[in-house]
């Protein structure tokens, strides 16, 4: 099962936190979620979902109920994780509704997003310290869910963007993603966008969503030098990822972090 994450180093080596993206290797499920599916509402066996994520747990040393996941709407709403509630310590809890993002300051809680193609996002504040976990497909980017996430921790836990280190995950890269005009419009003419996309015809564009949430990050406050990208496109590794633009029926990955106790 450790061959199927990708440890956060710089995140680890910054503070006092565990984190991992996890890739598609290393579970049971079959068909187009072969074989580390984590997410429920995608089509997969919920058995299959449910021995992954023991096996995700394991790897990780915790048990399946530390986790608390988001529902993940592509918007802006952000959660404070206080406390794992007495119920969310059965294996399988409910997503906390309405939200892309989740913060906390509490240890041996882990935030945990899934993703096939969106940005997930991994933040540790070292001096609080507080962490957040965040979902951005493009209409998050657009509407600066990374940013508000880094906003919400200042808020809550008094965190200071420049004591904020970011490790974004595999995700879908610029050679891969290529976007319409619509989309060019939601993103509001944002300083970023002559660097994170490239014209390819007519009203058309590829896209690096990174390279936009890399700048949103900065402009936040957060130091160029402590956001780092892990060096994947999840369309172009299908021996490694699940894309649902490449393959439209896919399973999800899963970006986790928590305080060490």
């Amino acid at each position: 099962m450790t061959r199927s994450l990708i440890p956060a180093h710089l995140l680890e080596e910054a503070g006092p936190v565990s984190a991992a993206f996890t890739t598609r290797r290393g579970g049971v499920s079959r068909g187009g979620y072969r074989s580390l599916n984590l997410a429920y509402r995608v089509g997969d066996t919920a058995h299959a979902v449910a021995t992954n994520r023991r096996r995700l747990a394991a790897a990780l040393g915790i048990g399946p109920g530390a986790c608390v996941e988001a529902e993940q709407v592509h918007g802006t709403g952000i959660a404070a994780v206080e406390r794992l509630p007495r119920a969310s310590r059965r294996p399988r809890r409910r997503p906390i509704p309405g939200v892309d993002a989740m913060v906390t300051s509490e240890r041996g809680i882990w935030l945990v997003i899934y993703a096939a193609d969106c940005v997930p996002a991994l933040i540790v504040d070292v001096k609080t310290p507080a962490i957040a976990a965040v979902h951005a497909g493009w209409r998050g980017v657009a509407a600066g869910v990374v940013p508000a996430a880094v906003a919400r921790m200042r808020e809550a836990f008094g965190s200071a963007p420049r004591d904020c280190v970011a490790v974004l995950g595999p995700a879908i890269g610029g050679c891969c993603y290529e976007v319409d005009a619509p989309v060019a419009r939601a993103m509001g003419g944002a300083g970023w966008w002559p660097r994170a996309a490239r014209p390819t015809g007519s009203g058309r564009w590829h896209l690096d969503l990174r390279t936009a949430v890399h700048a949103q990050l900065v402009a936040s406050g957060v130091p160029a030098r402590r956001v780092a990208t892990v060096p994947y496109c999840t369309a172009c590794r299908p021996d490694l990822f699940f894309s649902y633009r490449r393959d439209g029926i896919c399973g999800r990955m899963a970006a986790c972090i928590s305080l060490r106790p």
